[in-house]
C-alpha cells in the first residue's frame, strides 16, 4: 500500500505542479479503501497544505476514518521525495486522527503521537463531528 500511496501522491504532483503554486503533493487511504489526493496552494497571505486538501476531500466525500497518508515534494533536481508533516499538519492527525499511519521517508512510517509528542488533547466532544 505504501508504493500505492507514494505513486498516487506523485501522480496528482506531477499533474498540477506549478512552482511557488502547487508545490506538495498528498494521498491518504480511507478505511473504505478509496484513496483521496490533494495539492497544497501557496498564496502571499496563506497556504494551504496538501494533507489538508486531501482530509477535507475525503470528508467531504463521506470518507472520516483514515488509515495513511504521505506528502511528496519535487527537489531542485525534480526528482520526487516524501516530505514529513509541518506541525500543523500534526496538529490535525493527532486531534482528528490519533491511529492514522503517516508516511514519512520510504522507509519510516510513523503516528501522530510520534510525530507529536506531549501534545495538547482536545477535550472529548459530545457528537464530534469525525471519527
Amino acid at each position: 500500500m505504501n508504493e500505492e500511496l507514494i505513486k498516487e501522491a506523485k501522480g496528482i504532483l506531477e499533474k498540477r505542479y506549478k512552482k511557488g503554486f502547487y508545490v506538495v503533493g498528498c494521498a491518504l487511504k480511507a478505511k473504505s479503501g478509496k484513496i483521496y489526493t490533494g495539492i497544497s496552494m501557496n498564496s502571499q497571505k496563506v497556504d494551504i497544505c496538501a494533507e489538508w486538501s486531501a482530509v477535507t476531500r475525503a470528508i467531504a466525500d463521506g470518507d472520516d476514518e483514515i488509515e495513511m497518508i504521505v506528502a511528496v515534494k519535487k527537489n531542485d533536481d525534480g526528482d520526487f521525495e516524501i516530505l514529513p508533516p509541518c506541525g500543523l499538519c500534526r496538529e490535525l492527525f493527532v486531534t482528528y486522527f490519533p491511529k492514522i499511519k503517516v508516511i514519512i521517508s520510504e522507509t519510516d512510517i510513523m503516528s501522530p503521537e510520534e510525530l507529536l509528542p506531549k501534545a495538547w488533547k482536545k477535550k472529548k466532544m459530545a457528537n464530534p463531528p469525525i471519527n
